[in-house]
């Protein structure tokens, strides 16, 4: 863990000079910065803000060398100002890639307060991902949606978008819903034991709202995912790492 530092602003130039033009990635700098080493990391945790949009969107953070997934870390509307935390595993190069997944400009932020050592992880340990898309009810990846109102998705998680087949103790999950017919809350649990009294996410009816889960997983490879409003949803989850 680190006190949060900014490596990232584009409205000042820290990081990266802004506004991001729409469909442009910023390639950000993170080995070194902000007190986080200058070698050795495998990921770190970023809160990482969308600020003046001009249009809505999303933005992905991915690992920079490598391909962009089809994920998002963040969902925004025009004019919005949005956070979402973010463990971004760390290219080769030290640096992270955020790409504008909108139509017009935005400014970007992002705040670093914690990195993970690189290599195979020991038991706790976090073992970084290239962000997979491991749910989306809206196309029957994981599970078909829309959720009814009350419902609960269990998603297979061991052995998908390369999280080993076991010795899996939880994963790291960006929860997005979208297209929700009314307000309400997601909660995100173990397969195999009781709901518990938690919310992992809120939202509004029509609003498109993520947040970053750290998830155990049951002793079957899953996650439940339950739809605590009074009305459908439709439900998205991208995975980003897992603890041994």
């Amino acid at each position: 863990p680190l006190t949060p530092a900014r490596i990232l602003d584009t409205r000042f130039g820290n990081g990266a000079s802004g506004p991001v033009a729409a469909g442009a990635t910023v390639s950000l700098q993170v080995d070194g910065r902000g007190a986080v080493p200058a070698s050795g990391v495998g990921a770190v945790v970023l809160n990482v803000t969308v600020t003046q949009p001009k249009a809505g969107g999303y933005v992905t953070v991915w690992p920079d060398g490598v391909a962009r997934p089809a994920t998002s870390s963040l969902n925004f509307s025009a004019g919005e100002t949005v956070p979402n935390l973010v463990v971004a595993p760390v290219g080769a190069d030290g640096r992270v890639d955020l790409y504008n997944g909108s139509g017009a400009t935005v400014q970007l932020v992002a705040d670093v307060s914690g990195w993970f050592a690189a290599g195979s992880p020991a038991a706790g340990g976090l073992a970084p991902l290239t962000p997979a898309r491991i749910l989306d009810t809206r196309f029957g990846n994981g599970a078909s949606g829309p959720v009814a109102a009350g419902a609960t998705v269990s998603l297979q998680v061991d052995g998908r978008g390369a999280v080993p087949a076991s010795g899996v103790g939880a994963v790291v999950l960006n929860v997005t819903v979208t297209q929700p017919k009314a307000g309400g809350y997601v909660t995100v649990w173990p397969d195999g034991v009781a709901r518990p009294a938690t919310s992992s996410l809120n939202f509004s009816a029509g609003e498109t709202v993520p947040n970053l889960v750290v998830a155990p997983v049951g002793a079957d490879g899953r996650v439940d995912l339950y739809n605590g409003s009074g009305a459908t949803v439709q439900l998205v989850a991208d995975v980003s790492g897992w603890f041994s």
